[in-house]
């Protein structure tokens, strides 16, 4: 595994956990409104039956129906509400402890992410600057090997020249040498009829004198 590939499984696992603690938070939070809500509504009914009794309780009629449902109605609410409200103390108590463990679990998982991400960050901002070193190390090698071709080539125009030069050269070296191997066979010719006339002219002068 690469070390991207390792920064990017760190990056996804940080998210993947920290999108899970939120989740969890949120459905805790679902929870205690619910229990809320419940602690609310248990309230309002007790104060309800509380305003119920105050106006029955106010009748001159103690003995009458009424009177007696609604101080039944408000002792059930207000056991209801004893009840609901002790629950509900007990459990903001512990929401309270609860709370400040998703919020340090929240600063945990935060800073995790943040790591993993500013680890990804950093790995891509040094491949960013490498890839820069490269390419321009690149352009320059390029723009070189530019002028390297143009200069080789030029060079090789020169000494393709210079070759046909020296072959032209060669070739009218080898006519001169054969041009004068010919003028010197023609030469040694006539020098060697001119030594034969030579030659035949004393002959007949002996033969004279004689």
């Amino acid at each position: 595994m690469t070390k991207r590939e390792e920064l990017e499984a760190a990056l996804a696992n940080a998210r993947a956990a920290r999108d899970w603690g939120d989740a969890e938070d949120a459905r805790a939070e679902v929870g205690r409104q619910k229990e809320r809500a419940e602690w609310e509504r248990t309230r309002a009914d007790y104060h309800k039956a509380c305003d119920e009794w105050e106006r029955v309780r106010a009748a001159p009629d103690k003995a009458s129906s009424e009177y007696e449902k609604a101080r039944a109605d408000w002792i059930s609410a207000r056991a209801d509400w004893d009840k609901v409200d002790a629950e509900y103390s007990r459990i903001r108590a512990d929401d309270a402890a609860v709370m400040e463990e998703q919020r340090k679990a929240r600063l945990e998982r935060d800073a995790a992410y943040n790591a993993a991400l500013d680890a990804l960050d950093e790995l891509n901002q040094t491949e960013t600057t490498i890839r820069k070193e490269l390419e321009a190390a690149f352009a320059k090698a390029s723009a070189d090997r530019e002028i390297a071709t143009v200069e080789w080539q030029t060079a090789k125009a020169a000494a393709t020249k210079a070759r046909a030069d020296w072959e032209k050269a060669r070739a009218d070296w080898e006519k001169a040498i054969t041009e004068w191997e010919g003028i010197c066979a023609r030469w040694e010719k006539a020098r060697g009829a001119l030594d034969e006339l030579d030659r035949g002219g004393s002959h007949e002068k002996n033969t004279k004198e004689t």
